[in-house]
């Protein structure tokens, strides 16, 4: 919590100090927020400009958490360089983006399965549903205006949820082909990583198949090019799972 540009000052460069790569701020409210709504704007302009320049001054940069217009231009004017989430922005300000070069890294929230993850009849419920309607729009003006677009996961410290992931990467063939959902999550998603500059923590190349760089390999029973699907079943498709150099299953 920091209120005002000192505060925020402080709180960025303790985070930095402390070993961060990025710093995300929350620029409105969220699904699981208790007390702030989505619609809400949070942080003023002078406070996220204080945010952005103390990161740049680490060789790193800013991330923010937010949905609505308000929020999302507010951020872009202070010079963040990716939105995280972004359901519920109009397609001029994602055009905005584009323009700017500003990522956007989002997820594929619908409301089209059962398996909503809030507990039926709750507002967090109302709140995913509220999100899901404006994931279509995001997507396709995104890909339109050409955004440069990472696969969010929106998991944090959930070792539950962790099951979930591979839920959610089929559903871009719905705007995406099996091919570019797999390079956004794999090798785009490492481009964005990688703008941590000397705040990068990895000790080489993401996102590439090659040696010294620093990569999961996965083998999979059947063409995820074909079928994205493949991947929603690790546990009988992924024959063979190295991590980091490391083989932790083989089949």
């Amino acid at each position: 919590m920091a209120d005002g540009v000192p505060d925020v000052l402080k709180a960025v460069r303790e985070q930095l100090m402390q070993g961060a790569s990025q710093i995300k701020l929350a620029v409105g409210g969220g699904v699981m927020s208790a007390y702030d709504p989505i619609d809400v704007t949070e942080f003023s302009l002078d406070e996220l400009k204080a945010a952005v320049g103390a990161a740049e001054d680490w060789g790193t940069y800013v991330a923010v958490h937010g949905y609505t217009v308000r929020s999302v231009r507010r951020a872009i004017e202070a010079g963040v360089k990716c939105i995280e989430h972004g359901q519920l922005l109009d397609e001029p300000t994602i055009e905005l983006m584009a323009e700017k070069g500003i990522w956007l890294s989002t997820q594929p929230f619908l409301d089209d399965e059962d398996r909503i993850p809030m507990p039926p009849g709750s507002s967090g419920e109302q709140r995913y549903k509220q999100v899901a309607v404006g994931t279509d729009k995001a997507y396709t003006w995104a890909k339109k205006h050409g955004v440069k677009t990472a696969f969010g996961t929106d998991m944090l410290q959930n070792a539950n949820a962790v099951a979930r992931l591979p839920f959610y990467l089929p559903k871009l063939v719905r705007w995406y082909t099996p091919a570019e959902a797999l390079t956004m999550a794999t090798s785009t998603n490492a481009e964005l990583l990688q703008m941590s500059g000397p705040r990068n923590p990895y000790p080489g190349k993401l996102g590439v198949v090659e040696e010294g760089a620093f990569a999961d390999l996965l083998l999979v029973e059947g063409n995820p090019l074909d079928d994205l699907n493949l991947v929603a079943d690790a546990a009988t498709n992924f024959k063979i799972i190295m991590k980091g150099g490391k083989i932790y299953k083989n089949t």
